[in-house]
C-alpha cells in the first residue's frame, strides 16, 4: 500500500481535471491519495462536492491517508515578517486577534474535519505558522496568540472527537526550531494522542536543520502521519524519496516505532519527468522505504522482546 498526495502535479478547481488526477493516481498502482486541494485559501466544500469525490474514490477503489486542512489564505510565508496583525486581517485565521476572523478559521478547519469524516480518514494535517520575528520582540503578543490558538483548538476538540478525525500539526521549515520545540510542548501538553498529534514533513526537517530527524525523534509517541519527500538541505524541493540528503535509515527506524500507520504517504512534485517515469520512481522509492520501515519494525521488535542480549548475528538474521 501506498499513498500519493493529489497535488503532486499541481492543483486545479475544474471537476474533470481532478478526476483524472485521482484516476491518473489509481492507474499507476498507487492504493490511497492524500487529499492536497485547497490545502491553503479559504474554500469551503460543499457536502455535495465531499460527496462527489467519495464516489469518485469508490469507483477507483482508492482509499485516503489524510486531508490536508487550510489555515487562511496566507501560508507560513509571513512567520518571518513584522506585519503579522496587518497582513491577516479579514482572513479565515483559526489564530486571529480578531474573533470574527478566528470563527472563521475554525469554521474552515471544521470543513475539512467534514471531508476527512467523508473520505473515511482518521486525520487532517493542519499549518500553525509562528510570527517568531515577533515574538522576540514582544512576549505579551506571543502569549495573546497562543491564548487564540489554544481557544480555536478548544472548540475544535469535541467536533474532532464526535468525528473521529484527529488534528496533526505539521513542523515547518521556515521557523526556528526552538519555537517549533516550544510550540509542539505546549500543545502535547494540554491536549492528549486521540485528539492532536505532528505530521512529521522529512523535507521541513532536511532544510537547513544539523538532525533531519529531530522533530519525529522527539514526538514519536505522537506520529501519526508523515509527509514524505526529499530535498538537498536548501529548499522545500518535494522531491522523490532517495534523491536528495535526508536520513531515510533513521527515519524508518523512528517510524518502525511510531503509532504511524500505512500507507507512506508521498508528497511529491513531477519536477518535469512524465507521468509514466514519475509514478514509476516514486512507487520503486516508497516500497523500499516501506520495506526498510518494515525490517526496522522486526529488529525492534526482537530487541524489546528477548529474554538475553540480541547479538548483532542475532538481528541481522532476524530481517
Amino acid at each position: 500500500m501506498l499513498a500519493l498526495a493529489t497535488d503532486y502535479n499541481g492543483e486545479s478547481r475544474n471537476t474533470e481535471k481532478i478526476r483524472r488526477t485521482l484516476s491518473s493516481i489509481a492507474g499507476a498502482g498507487f492504493s490511497h491519495i492524500h487529499w492536497c486541494h485547497e490545502w491553503r485559501g479559504g474554500y469551503l466544500y460543499s457536502v455535495w462536492e465531499m460527496r462527489q469525490i467519495r464516489e469518485w474514490l469508490d469507483i477507483l477503489g482508492l482509499r485516503v491517508k489524510g486531508v490536508h486542512a487550510s489555515c487562511g489564505e496566507i501560508r507560513f510565508q509571513y512567520a518571518a515578517t513584522r506585519d503579522f496583525e496587518e497582513e491577516r486581517e479579514n482572513l479565515k485565521d483559526y489564530v486571529s486577534q480578531n474573533e470574527y476572523n478566528r470563527l472563521a478559521g475554525v469554521e474552515l478547519i471544521k470543513n475539512r474535519i467534514d471531508l476527512a469524516r467523508e473520505l473515511e480518514t482518521g486525520e487532517i494535517v493542519l499549518h500553525l505558522p509562528l510570527p517568531f520575528r515577533i515574538f522576540e520582540n514582544d512576549v505579551s503578543f506571543k502569549e495573546k496568540f497562543y491564548t487564540a490558538a489554544f481557544r480555536s483548538f478548544d472548540e475544535l476538540k469535541c467536533y474532532c472527537l464526535e468525528k473521529q478525525v484527529r488534528i496533526c500539526v505539521e513542523n515547518l521549515y521556515d521557523c526556528p526550531e526552538n519555537f517549533q520545540k516550544e510550540m509542539f510542548d505546549r500543545l502535547f501538553a494540554r491536549y492528549e494522542s486521540n485528539y492532536m498529534g505532528i505530521c512529521f514533513d522529512t523535507g521541513h526537517g532536511n532544510i537547513g536543520s544539523h538532525d533531519c530527524l529531530h522533530f519525529a525523534r522527539c514526538y514519536t509517541e505522537r506520529l501519526f502521519i508523515a509527509h514524505i519527500h526529499d530535498n538537498h538541505g536548501t529548499g522545500d524541493e518535494h522531491l522523490i524519496p532517495f534523491e536528495g540528503s535526508f536520513n531515510w535509515e533513521g527515519f524508518a527506524e523512528i517510524v518502525a516505532k511510531s503509532p504511524c500507520e500505512s500507507p507512506c504517504l508521498l508528497e511529491l512534485n513531477m519536477h518535469g519527468k512524465t507521468e509514466k517515469v514519475f509514478f514509476r520512481k516514486a512507487l520503486d522509492a516508497g516500497r523500499k522505504l516501506q520495506a526498510m520501515a518494515e525490517r526496522a519494525g522486526r529488529l525492534i521488535f526482537a530487541g524489546f522482546n528477548a529474554d538475553c542480549d540480541i547479538t548483532a548475528a542475532t538481528l541481522s538474521s532476524s530481517s
